[in-house]
């Protein structure tokens, strides 16, 4: 006989904002080869150099959701201390820094003048 497991909730947890309507790419060009660089080279320099002990996201022209009603944020790289990637990132709700999500804003955000 199959045994079935009954999920609990959370009652104080709320449910997940709708993100089915956000656009989390839109395929919009980097400005100038220059900026692109220094966009990776940022995140680079922080993903290769880290100690491995405390986990955190640097990542380039990645969207910045702070809520479902606004426009994201865009900066040209941000790192986040003490968050990790989801696992699928395949998922909608993985492909951006939903704030909802991650439980924080990241600590730091760079935008490169042009």
């Amino acid at each position: 006989m199959a045994a079935t497991m009954a999920v609990q909730t959370d009652p104080l947890m709320p449910e997940p904002p709708d993100i089915s309507h956000i656009e989390t790419e839109d395929d919009t060009p980097v400005d100038n080869i220059f900026s692109e660089k220094q966009q990776r080279l940022l995140a680079r320099s922080l993903n290769c150099s880290w100690n491995p002990g405390r986990p955190f996201i640097a990542a380039s022209d990645v969207g910045l959701f702070f809520a479902v009603s606004q426009p994201p944020v865009v900066p040209d790289m941000f790192m986040s201390l003490d968050v990790r990637y989801h696992e699928d990132i395949w998922k909608k709700k993985n492909r951006s820094y939903f704030l909802w999500e991650y439980g924080k804003p990241p600590e730091v955000a760079v935008d490169i003048p042009k």
